[in-house]
């Protein structure tokens, strides 16, 4: 069996066609990478929002129990139970 001999031409675009695909896979790469990084990123605002999601739903089952009611009282009424002192600064307007 005998090899032919190939042609200069030949070798260039086979040279051609490999680079190509090396600057391709390049490129690939780093758009795999920031893929990653945008899922990273995602995956961490996912167990935020998953977080306050307990966090809220722990507030709505609390929302109706005397504690909640004291609570909701003393930060939005600023109310107090009897016998207590309060103090005010002068100095804040």
């Amino acid at each position: 069996m005998r090899f032919r001999k190939t042609s200069l031409l030949t070798k260039l675009l086979l040279l051609a066609a490999v680079v190509y695909a090396l600057v391709t896979l390049v490129r690939l790469q780093d758009r795999v990478a920031a893929a990653n990084a945008r899922v990273e990123t995602l995956e961490e605002q996912v167990l935020y929002a998953e977080q306050e999601c307990a966090l809220v739903e722990q507030e709505l089952s609390e929302l109706g129990t005397d504690k909640s009611v004291v609570k909701i009282a003393r930060a939005r009424l600023g109310m107090v139970e009897a016998g207590e002192i309060v103090l005010y600064d002068a100095d804040v307007q």
